[in-house]
């Protein structure tokens, strides 16, 4: 299967920077999101790294490892189908963009951001980057019609389908 798929309307489409942050989105997203849920004491000493984080209210840290795990296992279906999987770029680059504008900033600007933090910072930088990078963006922002790569087919008779019973047209 190629990496690139060129298309009239969209224009080059790579499909190796798609896959590659599918891949690595589901086993962060996988691993530290599950060790999130099964061992949330672990997780904060490592997600924090060379940091650990304070105590988590187990509510919202719960809720946070099941959203990271459930984005992880839904790009390991990105992998198979990498168009129909982009909206997950999308919420991770706008829940990211929200926490730098809402979070960060304003802790940063008044002194507030603590050095456990900076893990996150460099980490959804770096999501970012990633996610602006492989985002097709013609192609996201386009009408909803069906990708035409190549010519369609010529028209194919009707014919039964042999082997399986009572499916015989």
């Amino acid at each position: 299967m190629g990496q690139t798929i060129y298309t009239e309307k969209y224009g080059k489409i790579n499909l190796f920077w798609i896959r590659l942050l599918y891949a690595c989105t589901a086993f962060l997203g996988i691993t530290v999101g599950s060790t999130m849920l099964i061992a949330p004491d672990f997780s904060r000493k490592v997600v924090g790294i060379p940091f650990s984080l304070p105590v988590q209210d187990p509510v919202m840290y719960g809720a946070v490892a099941g959203i990271w795990t459930t984005v992880g296992i839904l790009c390991v279906f990105g992998l198979r189908a990498p168009l129909r999987f982009l909206p997950l770029f999308t919420l991770q680059l706008i829940y990211k963009s929200l926490w730098f504008v809402f979070v960060f900033f304003p802790m940063y600007f008044s002194g507030e951001f603590p050095d456990y933090g900076w893990a996150s910072v460099v980490g959804n930088l770096i999501w970012m980057l990633l996610d602006i990078k492989a985002i097709p963006w013609r192609y996201l922002f386009a009408k909803d019609e069906p990708l035409q790569t190549v010519p369609a087919p010529a028209a194919r008779s009707a014919a039964p389908i042999r082997g399986v019973a009572g499916l015989a047209r």
